[in-house]
């Protein structure tokens, strides 16, 4: 157990290891409700019982020093905050706030400051990803790549993680205003306030890179169907220029007796020279109508 004092008193602030919350003694009322919203951390989520406000963060991987996700979970009630993990993500929050105090400041601006450090990161993760996809936009007008499915689920997948995240967060923070706000200061729920304000414009910029993520999706589809229709184009021109041509060679190749041009010696070249003849008027017409 470490302990850190912000808001003016020793032992205020206290990080926990799950093991430890469940050895915890002392008066800490829905004590066993909240351990198990701990075993496993589900969503992100707050609850409010009497005089106490617990819940749980469970925080997306993706642009973190981790790929997997990050869990935690906060306990307050009257004098204390708890926070509980077995990761490193609040012992390097709040060994920050320990080294640069924000200075005196309630249990519950507390809370708010490190709900607001865990979004520090994520504008400028989400315009990472807004350069990247326009990377691959511009990539996919020189070039169809290969795999592109692949990665566009994975852009999907991890957009629909934060698009889900962000949206816990706003409910989060409309349900603590609401049930929570009668202990809250006018000046800390104006706090609240921007802090939603704040996850819905994050939100929002998840929506737009989600929407552009299908207008990717469908400028390969286009782009698909037109090398396709350049294919099939391709194709039925050339199936149209030797179709003269198997004509020629299926007529004469009937072998009747009494046709004169078997006994003609010019026969053969002149089969030749009508049907490049034939190639040739073929390739100035599908020319001149810009179909090659």
């Amino acid at each position: 157990m470490q302990r850190f004092d912000f808001a003016g008193k020793e032992g205020r602030v206290k990080l926990l290891s799950v093991a430890e919350l469940k050895e915890l003694s002392g008066e800490y009322p829905h004590k066993r409700a909240f351990y198990r919203s701990m075993n496993p951390v589900q969503y992100c989520k707050a609850e409010t019982y009497g005089e106490c406000l617990f819940g749980t963060m469970r925080l997306p991987g993706f642009g973190r020093e981790k790929s997997v996700c990050e869990n935690f979970g906060f306990y307050l009630k009257d004098g204390e905050l708890l926070f509980v993990e077995d990761g490193k993500l609040l012992k390097k929050i709040l060994g920050k706030m320990e080294t640069d105090p924000p200075g005196k400041c309630s249990l519950n601006q507390l809370l708010l400051l490190v709900f607001e450090a865990l979004l520090e990161d994520d504008v400028i993760y989400l315009q990472q990803q807004e350069e990247k996809l326009s990377d691959m936009e511009e990539k996919l007008l020189k070039r169809i790549p290969e795999h592109f499915y692949e990665t566009m689920i994975q852009y999907r997948k991890r957009l629909s993680k934060y698009h889900s995240y962000y949206e816990q967060l706003i409910n989060m923070g409309y349900f603590v205003q609401s049930s929570y706000g009668q202990r809250l200061a006018p000046e800390e729920k104006n706090l609240w306030q921007l802090y939603v304000k704040h996850v819905e414009r994050l939100h929002d910029h998840v929506e737009m890179l989600r929407e552009y993520l299908i207008q990717i999706r469908e400028l390969y589809q286009s782009l698909i169907a037109v090398q396709q229709n350049k294919v099939m184009s391709f194709l039925t021109i050339v199936t149209t220029i030797f179709l003269p041509l198997t004509l020629i060679a299926g007529w004469y190749g009937m072998n009747f007796p009494n046709m004169p041009e078997f006994r003609w010696k010019y026969s053969y070249l002149a089969v030749i020279i009508i049907s490049l003849m034939v190639i040739a008027l073929e390739f100035l017409y599908f020319k001149k109508k810009k179909m090659l």
